[in-house]
């Protein structure tokens, strides 16, 4: 590398290191053919994630070795990485959804091009909303163990992050990519150590969560895949009945199913997903004291017991008027039903233990509470989407403190305090104007979502909220079956898709980098406008003194 060689900046530098993540992006796709090994039968696949792969891989290495490789690279100016985020994030999902679309056009599978994008944003940003139609459990369902793995593997990288795969894997080191993707959570001083920790963690849960589940009666596939999705706070399944299939499973053949037990397990794994990695060290190294008295994990658990107490008494009413019988006789299995919901919506996993009607049998008082969870949303520094417990918390902690102080007097001194991560800190002016201001954005962007589905047909404002704050906080319940309404509003079908869609990747994305990307771009453009009319103002100007000079050198002669 020559010393007084120019950087690589601007337009240049991002698409360079876009074309990084493009050639891991397409290993990821590449990856589900591993279940030809133990899924033969299910060969006729292959090309439909080798075209979408190679291609992707190819473009990746020309982009990096033309633009950046060999060359001094600058540092990202202000909100260039929320540019390269938003397109690794963008293409990622384009890369994932490949697979459908391809298997759309060669007549194997049935999912149009609004859907397929559907699909993989949704696996991506670890929601769970899901179009899909080939489940192991379907009968002709075409390569359904590739495809299952598919989405669950989509979610598994979601819930992680590409740019903590990548640090992880590559050790490429990136401070600004790293907090811009979603990652507050430093453990160790270095970056790459940091994200390897974190993966190993992620990695570790899986496995562990993967055994229990296979103990539990689940086969080996449906045990990998729960898990990876748990972890991630995703909410797949490989059956069409999501969890509520494990209650007439006989097993794995060797252990009979224990659908209780299974329900437990992925309680806990979602819980798990929805805890801030450094608190996952407090439990790792067993220092509980440090974890129970932190603020965001004490109001996870008021609010998870709370809705959990109320939805469970309103569900075993409801479900009494319905079955013509008491009280008591639903209450057991209303406490079943209801706490699952309850703390799939709160971790936003969105698995779900019932059909689609048994949650409408729970009532509406569950509707409402799930949509206000979700809402709220995880933990932050976790895989849990929504605003972030701890950000609602801060709120509503500064109004404590604005109500408490309200009328002390002028020289009294007023703490305003919060413990985090293990340690006592000052409430900061700056972190309460972050916490109000993303609460607002993510609001108003779903007030404007809610506001287009309830004006397209068989939408009223309760579903329409439902689904929005499902898609929005990466959870993944729903109140519509997206296949049966795909065909009774074929028109209307593609809207609903979009708008989901690009709630999903904006919730996963926590909105902001969009806007800086935004903001960038633009004026990344009137710089490059400003520098081409510079050079032709110079050029306008040479040309002038040349012919200037000319003249004289003409007069001279006579």
């Amino acid at each position: 590398m020559k010393e007084n060689e120019k950087e690589v900046r601007g337009f240049r530098l991002i698409f360079g290191y876009l074309g990084i993540f493009l050639s891991l992006i397409g290993v990821i796709t590449l990856l589900p053919l591993f279940m030809l090994c133990f899924y033969p039968s299910e060969y006729e696949c292959w090309y439909l994630f080798v075209i979408p792969s190679f291609s992707f891989i190819f473009v990746g290495l020309v982009l990096f070795l033309t633009l950046i490789r060999g060359r001094k690279k600058a540092r990202f100016a202000r909100f260039e990485n929320s540019q390269l985020l938003l397109l690794v994030w963008l293409l990622a999902v384009l890369a994932g959804a490949l697979p459908f679309y391809l298997g759309k056009c060669f007549g194997l599978m049935n999912m149009d091009f609004s859907e397929s994008v559907f699909e993989s944003a949704s696996a991506y940003s670890t929601t769970g909303l899901t179009v899909f139609k080939d489940y192991v459990d379907i009968p002709n369902a075409f390569a359904p163990h590739v495809f299952c793995f598919h989405r669950s593997l989509m979610q598994f990288i979601g819930g992680v992050g590409l740019v903590l795969l990548l640090e992880s894997v590559l050790g490429f080191a990136s401070t600004s990519l790293y907090t811009t993707e979603g990652h507050s959570d430093k453990l160790l001083p270095s970056i790459v150590k940091s994200a390897r920790l974190l993966f190993s963690i992620y990695i570790g849960y899986t496995l562990v969560g993967t055994l229990a589940l296979w103990l539990a009666g689940m086969d080996l596939f449906d045990a990998m895949n729960h898990s990876m999705c748990a972890l991630s706070g995703g909410g797949m399944s490989t059956h069409s009945s999501s969890i509520a299939y494990f209650r007439n499973s006989s097993g794995n053949g060797i252990l009979s199913a224990n659908s209780i037990a299974i329900e437990i397990i992925i309680m806990a794994l979602v819980l798990l997903s929805s805890t801030s990695f450094l608190l996952h060290t407090f439990i790792l190294t067993f220092k509980w004291k440090k974890f129970t008295k932190d603020d965001e994990i004490r109001f996870a658990f008021f609010m998870i017991l709370l809705f959990s107490i109320v939805v469970s008494i309103s569900g075993a009413m409801n479900l009494a008027n319905i079955n013509h019988n008491s009280f008591s006789d639903n209450l057991a299995e209303s406490i079943r039903e209801s706490t699952f919901y309850v703390i799939a919506s709160a971790t936003t996993s969105g698995f779900a233990n019932t059909s689609l009607q048994g949650m409408f049998n729970l009532g509406k008082p569950l509707l409402f509470a799930c949509t206000f969870l979700m809402i709220i949303g995880g933990g932050a520094g976790s895989c849990g989407g929504g605003i972030k417990q701890y950000r609602v918390f801060i709120c509503l902690k500064d109004l404590w403190y604005s109500l408490k102080y309200r009328f002390s007097p002028s020289h009294q001194i007023n703490p305003r305090t919060t413990y985090r991560y293990g340690k006592l800190s000052p409430l900061t002016d700056e972190t309460v104007k972050n916490a109000y201001s993303y609460s607002l954005l993510f609001l108003i962007v779903f007030a404007i979502s809610v506001i287009i589905l309830v004006f397209l047909p068989d939408f009223d404002a309760e579903e329409a909220a439902f689904d929005v704050a499902s898609g929005m906080s990466n959870t993944g319940l729903a109140a519509t079956d997206f296949v049966t309404y795909g065909i009774m509003h074929p028109n209307a079908y593609p809207v609903a898709l979009w708008t989901l869609s690009v709630g999903m990747i904006l919730g996963r994305l926590e909105i902001m980098p969009l806007i800086y990307a935004g903001r960038s771009i633009r004026e990344e453009i009137v710089f490059q406008n400003h520098q081409k009319r510079l050079a032709k103002e110079r050029s306008a100007q040479d040309s002038f003194e040349d012919e200037e000079d000319s003249f004289k050198e003409e007069a001279l002669k006579y």
